[in-house]
């Protein structure tokens, strides 16, 4: 079977309903998503061996993916019928009209959420949020804190990545009961025993999920050839769909505590991004991921209102780890801007067993 570059072209433009550019830029399918700014050069696809569009930005994943296996059905099918394509007729001749798509995700109503955090009879801030906390919540907190955290959330024996590099495959592995480990960038590296890093650039992650800490293939992420790559933070490499992460950058911190106090859902653990978000840890514990994911789509038309990042609400999901330092910000442009002093991320509240009650309603 023979690849035709033109047919191949044609498919992916029709796919897109937009020209990409000579290095095959274009806007990216999932661009709803995105959790910071667009940018011209975020979305590539590439057309030679297996076809590919990647997106700088994660939150869009699923969108990429849906795209890739179109776009490779509809080339299979095209190159399989010996080549026979037919690209669209040039001239002035205008694009298939496709329908109009759907928004996923509700918009936040500032208003709504004024109204639900209006229900809470007092504000709501770090002292109360201790105050409330079964664990006790330390004034000084480091990295200490940060494997204490783990350990109190996890089974003993399971593993969580932990990470530096927000891009990258897992840069320490925490193993419930056992310790913690610094991780190799590739397969068949040895891990090191290693305490947990006090900070990093632009902070520290935790994968919500507990995973196997292997290498595996990851049949969502291919090389050029068609196989697939190795990776370690991957669905298929998820042992379980525990938990649930809530974030919003929009809603007004003051505003977002008050209504998370009152959400009737098993909040385990509240910490803070070092930054302007607030980050909820929700204990779903579900038996796969298509259940997983069906939960969260019943939830997003509920929470997106409220502020919660329904781009965040993904089933393989990194979120801040409590205890350890952030040291700068992404900036639009893509470059790191350090901050004048390190921020902590902060933990505020502290319920491995949180029953499904609202917080607001639980016993100090």
């Amino acid at each position: 079977m023979n690849a035709n570059p033109v047919a191949r072209l044609s498919i992916a433009e029709d796919l897109l309903s937009q020209t990409l550019d000579p290095n095959g830029f274009a806007r990216c399918p999932g661009e709803a998503f995105h959790n910071g700014k667009t940018g011209a050069r975020d979305f590539q696809v590439k057309l030679d061996g297996a076809p590919t569009g990647r997106c700088f930005h994660s939150s869009c994943s699923a969108e990429v993916e849906a795209f890739n296996a179109e776009l490779r059905s509809r080339i299979g099918k095209a190159e399989a019928n010996r080549g026979n394509y037919q690209p669209p007729a040039a001239g002035n001749v205008a694009r298939k009209p496709l329908p109009e798509r759907k928004q996923k995700r509700p918009p936040f109503d500032a208003a709504k959420l004024a109204e639900v955090a209006a229900r809470c009879p007092m504000p709501i801030d770090e002292a109360w949020l201790a105050d409330r906390s079964p664990v006790a919540i330390p004034a000084e907190q480091n990295a200490e804190l940060a494997a204490h955290f783990l350990d109190s959330l996890y089974q003993p024996g399971e593993r969580i990545l932990i990470f530096e590099r927000e891009f990258s495959q897992g840069d320490y592995l925490v193993e419930t009961g056992k310790g913690s480990f610094r991780l190799g960038d590739s397969p068949g590296v040895k891990a090191v025993r290693s305490e947990l890093p006090a900070g990093g650039q632009i902070g520290v992650w935790f994968l919500a999920q507990p995973v196997t800490g292997q290498w595996q293939a990851n049949p969502n992420n291919r090389a050029a050839d068609g196989s697939p790559k190795m990776g370690r933070r991957h669905g298929d490499c998820v042992t379980s769909w525990r938990f649930l992460v809530l974030e919003s950058d929009e809603a007004p911190p003051a505003l977002w505590l008050r209504a998370l106090v009152q959400l009737p859902m098993p909040i385990v653990a509240i910490y803070t991004s070092g930054g302007r978000s607030i980050h909820a840890l929700v204990k779903v514990a579900c038996d796969s991921k298509a259940e997983w994911d069906s939960l969260r789509d019943d939830l997003v038309p509920i929470l997106a209102v409220l502020g919660a990042d329904p781009a965040a609400m993904t089933a393989v999901r990194l979120t801040r780890l409590p205890g350890t330092l952030r040291h700068g910000a992404r900036g639009k442009d893509g470059k790191v801007k350090p901050y004048p002093a390190p921020r902590l991320q902060r933990l505020l509240y502290l319920n491995p067993q949180a029953p499904v009650s609202p917080i607001l309603e639980l016993n100090p």
